[in-house]
């Protein structure tokens, strides 16, 4: 992935193959080259910890969780542009107009995107039916200059799908 700048990657390896920590080695790295100073994880809700968990004690990053709270404290009201390491639930940024407007006056190095085989959109009878999640993966391509979206799952047997999903990392 690193020969390509700026990447646009899906990673889709089985269950407990690794994914965390292939992602963990290439925020590592891409700090250690200096092309990377704020890297945006969005997972669902039940695994903000894992990544923060693993983050913190295999590579030494000090990911943030937003919070609620941490909505309220932020300085300038917008946390996305204060924190440069941080992690972010899934449905909160899907589901959270206001969340959606501050996520998108910010700017990103890298976006991480952890089982996002949940930000998908159908075709069905001639129509594309966009989903919240998918709306915020094309906000999240649109303010990051490396995307990276992970899965176990990415094909759910549906080429339209697929190829929709696909174009949260290149529009072509």
């Amino acid at each position: 992935m690193l020969t390509s700048q700026p990447l646009h990657y899906l990673q889709a390896d089985d269950p407990g193959a690794g994914k965390t920590i292939m992602a963990g080695l290439l925020i590592r790295e891409l700090l250690i080259r200096g092309d990377l100073k704020r890297c945006l994880i969005v997972c669902p809700g039940s695994l903000v910890e894992q990544w923060q968990d693993e983050l913190g004690s295999r590579f030494q990053l000090p990911f943030e969780i937003l919070t609620n709270d941490r909505i309220e404290a932020s300085r300038s009201g917008n946390p996305f542009s204060e924190i440069n390491l941080m992690i972010a639930r899934l449905d909160k940024l899907s589901r959270d107009e206001d969340a959606q407007l501050k996520l998108a006056k910010s700017d990103w190095d890298l976006i991480v995107c952890d089982e996002s085989h949940k930000m998908s959109a159908s075709f069905f009878g001639g129509e594309i039916k966009e989903t919240k999640r998918y709306k915020l993966g094309k906000l999240l391509g649109g303010i990051t200059r490396n995307f990276l979206l992970m899965t176990a799952t990415p094909h759910n047997g549906k080429e339209e799908d697929f190829q929709l999903f696909l174009s949260l990392l290149d529009s072509d």
